[in-house]
């Protein structure tokens, strides 16, 4: 038979499997040949043969008694008459079917059982079983047939994406989740490997190979764990992993079923997500990991664990596996003891040391010996392995030769810069930190030089110490240890600048520091400068610096990255570019070379150090490329040797609407013109404007309007509807840059080989060949899907149109994704012929958004409203059929009016019998009264009620000097009308009139200047006069809060005639613009003020700030033509001040 099934939404071919009649003795007949009229059953179960689902149909009144609790789970649908829901088949519909077999198969998973095996399956079983699998692709394994039944198990496909919920193996998850057991005792996971994501191996540093590293995890000296010290790529990824894991993305992300061995992220004790493999399934809904980048492991909980994304997959496992070589356990004893592990800890754990590899064993597990230092020249350094052996708690191997140090040839080898610093070092006699000797490093100029980083506080702030120093700085920490350990605190008065000898309260230390302020009478800030550490102690932790230990310069230097510059067009470093450099130069040994022959201070140097692989890099560069600093470029100063063949040219830039002229002397050869370098000049400005990609999203999201309604101009329709509009007030921002990119993005070299990746940032060479912002959306193959950022478009482009830059990365995107706002297209999704139309319809148009509700995400859409014309476009798309509305009454409350000026020809019906009528009439009334100020010379008391500009606002006098004005005027004015003397102030008035607002008769009289009452957004009717008629279809007005000085458009229901004794008092709000100051000549970059282009939003926003909340003082300048004032805080500081002071306006005297 067939059924209108409610669950699967169509007509079904169902088997009749269960029917109870109406008759009282209630007889169930199951599969019964006995043949019942429609009108005779109460209860039927239908099983639908293609779907695998039973429904069961209910006789409203009848069929209620007989439901049983098997019935329960089942899709239950209750009606009048069964002939809705049921036809028997036509014989025409049974032809065309009877070579089709049920496409629903049963099936059974192989070799499971519910948990107890006494009971049936659990609900709750059911409800995970449905939530692994429903409306997803598997991958089903068939074992075989038992009585039709199909004996399987479903796993996940191996092309599924890793964010799939499907697990490897639903038997396995439905065991894993204690909702199962297994049949037999081995029940062997028959999942396949390669489902199963794996790391790559770590990267192994040489045999024979002596290597920087960090211990990270100490199990015993058999069993540790190390890192390979030198790349900052470790820390970026870091970082990446916990910023996605701690957000939404990644909660969805849950593991249903860990397997053995299988790649993930874990949360640690710490709360921060590390990567992390499955190394045990201990029961409980446990798992046992062990995190691939540091060596521990720890049991944790399903909740506490993700799948790891391909991105986080890719880079090898940072933790090597390792063991002490040539030694063992003490002889005797098999294992090690619990003092050997805490010494080795002790001496080891986070500590950089130096690994020589002596062997790879099975398994990539080295053979190393470790020391304790830095491994400088002509210095021997200390053996961890020896070490143990020494104190007793470890043995040598059977069969190992002591070293025999004693024994050594004598060569003679040239000075190395090393010991030309040992000597320099030594023989300095100033420890100024203000100064630097010379002649003792000029001739180290661009020279390697060999150092140790021992504090690293910015990249302008790096201090150093020369490799051959620690025997001089051991030495001086013994006569200071001598001098001062005994000694007593004495009051001095300590001075900036003043040297004195610090006790390090952490560790009893001494050292020799440098007083740089006093914080308060007991707190001082010191420099160690024979270490490079800045902290701050207490007074008694200083005594007066003995003269003998002043004779040793000082052991550290500092130094500073040049070419270099933070990003986000702040002269301050971010706190992310000190921690990832402080994290991997400190303690490190690396290079530097001295930029500069004329020493300054800081020294500018470059540093150069190893990666994990052995290269070098220049630390300047690698920061560059992490998008952690921008590139600065360096003008090398010419020697006086070739200043002969160089001729000084001056030459005169000048800025637009600027008076004051810069005179540059640019050095250049002879015949190079002087057009290339002022070329050179601006191409240097531009490039500063231009860095390399750092992480993908790396530009900002759109600004969107600070307004709920904005006009706009729409730059492109995307493939799923997405609406790209460029606000009007950002159009000329957007070309100003535009033409900035076109005429200076010329000096780009060659590309090399690049290898994209999916959201990376770059420069996109269009079709019409003008350059754009872009980003990645997809690669494939030979071609990049991009995406246009300031104008929404994607299209594919070879990749040689592709540039792995940032243009203006401080700037927002220009373009706003919108969307419908509760508009939901047909099938979910908009269909080709709908996009078609939106593009059609809306390319290049002006439109007005109205904000509906704003993105949780930045750079998710916007929910808006969407006008054309006076058209809604969800009512136009609705009316179309290609969407519906969620809430109808959205429809009404949309629906424009039925004709459009523009589209069809305008159909007017004059009546004039309505302008006979009593209450159309509008009493002739006079202008408002102005409020007049104090004359000039007089400082009166002010509020200011609304900013126009900086310069231009409205401001209202205090109580006692607009009683003492007002009564200065007669009761009659110039035009005649007459006011009652009243007591009633105009704020009582007021209250009294909104109380009675429904007698209000509406405005009929709309010219320009007319009084009125005006509704505002609180709800309240204040008064206001008529600027002009803003729009037609509809009508909109716009008008000013006379007592306030504020505009806005209203609609005419808005809008009543002011009764006549509101027209006695003044306006209180008084229009002035404001002196001593004028804008500035040198913030043509800023956001303007759409209305008044001179100012910048910026300048707006701070003098907003000076003003608001504050008792102001006036002084009139001038009356005529314009009121001008002089606005003062506390009656003798200037208000514009505050802005002439941060750069925003300049002073006009």
């Amino acid at each position: 038979m067939m059924q209108h099934s409610i669950e699967n939404g169509m007509w079904c071919r169902g088997i009749i499997t269960e029917l109870i009649p109406t008759e009282k003795e209630n007889i169930r007949k199951y599969c019964s040949p006995t043949k019942l009229s429609v009108c005779e059953v109460a209860l039927i179960q239908i099983f639908m043969v293609d779907f695998g689902n039973s429904e069961v149909l209910i006789v409203t009144g009848i069929g209620d008694n007989h439901v049983r609790s098997e019935h329960i789970a089942e899709q239950r649908v209750v009606l009048n008459d069964l002939c809705l829901a049921l036809r028997k088949s036509e014989p025409y519909i049974e032809g065309l079917l009877k070579d089709i077999q049920p496409l629903a198969q049963p099936c059974s998973l192989k070799d499971i059982v519910p948990q107890n095996s006494n009971e049936a399956w659990g609900e709750e079983a059911k409800v995970e079983f449905l939530k692994m699998v429903n409306n997803k692709a598997v991958l089903m394994k068939v074992f075989g047939e038992e009585d039709g039944v199909l004996i399987v198990d479903l796993q996940k496909p191996p092309t599924n994406k890793i964010s799939s919920d499907m697990p490897v193996s639903l038997r396995d998850a439905l065991v894993f989740m204690e909702l199962a057991r297994f049949r037999s005792n081995s029940p062997g996971s028959h999942c396949e490997k390669n489902t199963i994501l794996h790391y790559h191996p770590p990267i192994l540093p040489k045999e024979m190979m002596d290597a920087s590293v960090m211990v990270c995890h100490i199990n015993s000296p058999s069993d540790f764990y190390l890192q390979l010290v030198g790349s900052l790529d470790f820390l970026f990824l870091l970082k990446r992993i916990e910023d996605f894991y701690k957000s939404e993305d990644g909660e969805n992300l849950e593991i249903l079923c860990p397997v053995q061995d299988q790649a993930c992220v874990a949360k640690f004790e710490d709360g921060v997500w590390y990567r992390a493999k499955v190394i045990g399934l201990p029961g409980h809904r446990e798992v046992e990991v062990k995190y691939v980048d540091f060596g521990n492991t720890a049991k944790i909980t399903l909740k506490e664990m993700r799948k790891i994304k391909d991105e986080f997959l890719n880079p090898p496992e940072k933790a090597i596996k390792c063991k002490l070589a040539y030694i063992e356990p003490c002889k005797g004893t098999l294992q090690w003891s619990k003092k050997a592990k805490e010494k080795f800890e002790e001496k080891t754990q986070d500590k950089f040391m130096t690994c020589s590899v002596i062997k790879i064993l099975e398994d990539n597990v080295l053979l190393v010996e470790l020391f304790d230092s830095l491994g400088a020249p002509g210095m021997t350094p200390t053996s961890i392995n020896d070490l143990l052996v020494k104190e007793g708690l470890a043995s040598h191997e059977v069969g190992y030769t002591i070293k025999d140090n004693s024994k050594k040839y004598t060569e003679v080898w040239d000075p190395s810069p090393e010991e030309i610093i040992s000597k320099e070092v030594n023989s300095l006699n100033s420890v100024s930190a203000k100064s630097l000797p010379n002649e003792n490093l000029q001739s180290l100029y661009d020279k390697e030089l060999p150092v140790h980083i021992c504090n690293v506080i910015s990249p302008e702030k790096i201090y150093v110490q020369w490799l051959l120093t620690e025997n001089l700085l051991n030495s001086l920490e013994e006569q200071m240890v001598a001098a001062y350990e005994n000694s007593k605190w004495e009051p001095i008065k300590w001075e900036n600048d003043m040297h004195c000898a610090v006790k390090i309260p952490d560790n009893n230390l001494w050292r020799r520091g440098q007083i740089i302020r006093m914080v308060t009478d007991t707190l001082v800030e010191v420099l160690l400068y024979d270490v490079g550490v800045e902290l701050v102690v207490n007074v008694n932790c200083l005594r007066e610096l003995q003269e003998n230990l002043k004779t040793m310069g000082r052991l550290s230097l500092e130094c500073s990255l040049v070419d270099i510059r933070p990003t986000g067009g702040s002269d301050k470093w971010t706190a992310t570019a000190c921690d990832c450099l402080s994290l991997y130069l400190t303690g490190a040994v690396a290079t530097i070379i001295l930029q500069e022959n004329n020493m300054t201070w800081p020294l500018p140097v470059k540093i150069f150090c190893k990666d994990e692989k052995g290269e070098r890099v220049d630390v300047s560069k690698y920061l560059i490329r992490k998008g952690l600093a921008l590139r600065e470029r360096r003008i090398n100063k010419l020697d006086n040797s070739h200043s002969l063949s160089k001729k000084p040219l001056e030459i005169l830039l000048k800025q637009e609407d600027s008076e004051v002229t810069k005179n540059i002397k640019i050095n250049f050869d002879s015949d190079k013109k002087a057009s290339d370098i002022i070329s050179e000049h601006k191409v240097s400005e531009f490039k500063e404007k231009i860095i390399e990609p750092r992480t993908p999203g790396c530009y900002k999201p759109p600004v969107i309007p600070n307004m709920k309604v904005f006009e706009a101009v729409v730059s492109c329709i995307g493939d799923d509807g997405t609406v790209f509009v460029v606000p009007k007030l950002s159009e000329f921002e957007l070309i100003k840059m535009m033409n900035e990119i076109q005429s200076n993005l010329k000096c780009l070299g060659l590309l090399e080989p690049y290898f994209w990746k999916k959201g990376e940032a770059c420069a996109v060479r269009g079709s019409d060949t003008m350059w754009y912002r872009g980003k990645v959306i997809e690669v494939v193959g030979g071609t990049i899907r991009v995406q246009y950022l300031d104008h929404g478009l994607t299209e594919k482009i070879p990749q040689c149109h592709l540039y792995p830059i940032l243009l203006y990365p401080d700037t927002p995107q220009f373009c706003i994704p919108c969307q419908l706002y509760r508009t939901i297209p047909v099938g979910g999704i908009w269909q080709p012929d709908a996009i078609e139309l939106l593009q059609e319809l809306l390319s290049k148009r002006e439109v007005e958004i109205h904000v509906m509700e704003l993105p949780v995400n930045p750079w998710e859409k916007l929910s808006v409203h969407l006008y054309f014309d006076g058209m809604s476009l969800s009512y136009f798309m609705a009316h179309h059929k290609y969407c519906t509305f969620e809430h109808s009454e959205e429809i009404l409350k949309e629906k424009p009016t039925d004709y459009s000026k523009k589209y069809e020809e305008e159909r007017w019906e004059i009546r004039f019998e309505e302008l006979l009528l009593s209450e159309t009439e509008t009493p002739i009334l006079p202008p408002y009264l102005p409020s007049p100020l104090p004359p000039p010379g007089e400082l009166y008391a002010v509020q200011v009620k609304h900013v126009v500009s900086p310069n231009e606002v409205y401001i209202c006098l205090d109580s006692v000097e607009k009683c003492n004005l007002c009564n200065q005027h007669s009761d009659t004015d110039g035009s005649g009308v007459s006011w009652e003397s009243e007591s009633e102030s105009l704020s009582e008035a007021l209250q009294r009139l909104n109380t009675n607002v429904e007698t209000l008769l509406p405005l009929t009289d709309f010219r320009t200047e007319m009084p009125c009452l005006a509704e505002y957004d609180d709800g309240l009717w204040y008064r206001a006069k008529i600027v002009s008629i803003k729009e037609f279809n509809p009508v909109a007005i716009l008008v000013q809060f006379v007592d306030y000085g504020s505009t806005e458009k209203l609609t005419i229901n808005r809008l009543r005639q002011i009764p006549l004794h509101l027209m006695q008092y003044p306006a209180q709000a008084i229009k002035v613009l404001l002196a001593g100051f004028k804008p500035p000549l040198k913030d043509l970059g800023k956001t303007r003020i759409p209305y008044c282009p001179k100012w910048s939003m910026e300048a707006l926003w701070a003098m907003i700030d000076c003003l608001q909340g504050k008792q102001l003082y006036a002084s009139s300048m001038a009356q005529e033509p314009e009121q001008i004032v002089t606005l003062y805080e506390d009656e003798q500081y200037p208000v514009h001040m505050s802005l002439v002071e941060m750069g925003l306006a300049e002073q006009d005297e």
